[in-house]
């Protein structure tokens, strides 16, 4: 071989070399991230307190309508609502606390009762460093009575109950607290179980509800929309899908939502603030993958293990 072609060998080894190096450093960067992978923190957002407070606002499924505690039958704190705020607080990593107020009772008139949590959030004490406010719009655009009480003739009315809504959590917004709040779902297989046909809306209102939801949003660091109906949906699948730090299934988990088909089971509660966190991360810390290194991880994803803290809770016989 020529001296010359020794001479370009050695440097096409080289070249190898130096590019496997490259992308062994490409690999290794991931584990000392920091925190935002997308992005900085949203100004004024410190990582380290965001969790530090949170609060739950909403209606039933935030309240943990119809979940049971997974306790023997004979256990008394067997029926106590396993609402999203106590699950939330069992499932904490870390210090810290979570509070909440949500109620089965909001389709009453969702106006009142919103405007009554709200009140309660900005006058918490200590102060409320994040709001999950997962279904609190269910009821400005589900139900059977317009903003003005009177029953819904047009699908317009829905639209126009949903910025009663809104303007609520702009208080929320105005405070300068980190809000969390979900999109609408189709709930149309409830109808007929826990919703009346009176009470759903048509496809295309949820539609344009979501729509205005978002542009709500966009211009307003401060908020995260939680794709709620995304959510539902893949609740009702039989197929897995990705929430969170984990895998969900009902062949691995369980039902996640109730015959109902309205309200979310014991597990399915988990995968709903597996979804918050990841929303809460991705809108105020810039962090885009549900296990992307450097990320605060606020709460236990592991259903299983969220049980057996309920059962630590629950004290003798609890298991």
């Amino acid at each position: 071989m020529s001296e010359q072609s020794n001479r370009f060998g050695l440097r096409g080894v080289s070249a190898l070399a130096l590019a496997l190096s490259f992308v062994a450093l490409l690999l290794a960067v991931p584990a000392a991230m920091p925190v935002s992978l997308a992005r900085d923190a949203t100004p004024g957002i410190d990582p380290a307190t965001l969790y530090a407070h949170v609060h739950v606002m909403g209606a039933s499924a935030s309240a943990g309508f119809g979940v049971r505690a997974p306790l023997p039958r004979t256990h008394p704190g067997r029926l106590e609502a396993m609402t999203v705020a106590r699950l939330a607080s069992l499932a904490r990593v870390g210090a810290g606390e979570v509070t909440g107020d949500a109620t089965g009772l909001f389709f009453t008139n969702p106006g009142a009762v919103g405007s009554a949590q709200v009140d309660a959030t900005l006058t918490e004490e200590p102060r409320v460093t994040m709001v999950f406010a997962d279904d609190f719009l269910f009821w400005f655009v589900y139900g059977a009575l317009a903003a003005d009480r009177t029953p819904i003739k047009e699908e317009s009315q829905r639209l126009q109950l949903l910025e009663k809504g809104l303007a609520q959590l702009n208080r929320i917004v105005e405070a300068g607290i980190p809000l969390v709040v979900g999109d609408v779902p189709d709930m149309s297989p409830a109808v007929g179980k826990m919703l009346s046909k009176a009470q759903m809306p048509k496809l295309e209102t949820i539609a344009q509800a979501n729509e205005r939801i978002r542009a709500w949003a966009k211009d307003k660091p401060r908020v995260a929309v939680l794709p709620l109906a995304k959510l539902v949906n893949d609740l009702r699948s039989s197929k897995p899908f990705e929430a969170g730090r984990r895998s969900w299934s009902e062949e691995s988990d369980g039902a996640l939502i109730q015959r109902d088909q309205l309200h979310p089971t014991f597990v399915g509660s988990i995968a709903l603030i597996a979804c918050t966190e990841q929303a809460a991360n991705e809108r105020f810390l810039g962090v885009r993958q549900p296990n992307a290194p450097g990320a605060p991880v606020a709460f236990e994803h592991d259903p299983t293990k969220v049980a057996e803290r309920v059962r630590d809770a629950a004290g003798a016989g609890a298991r």
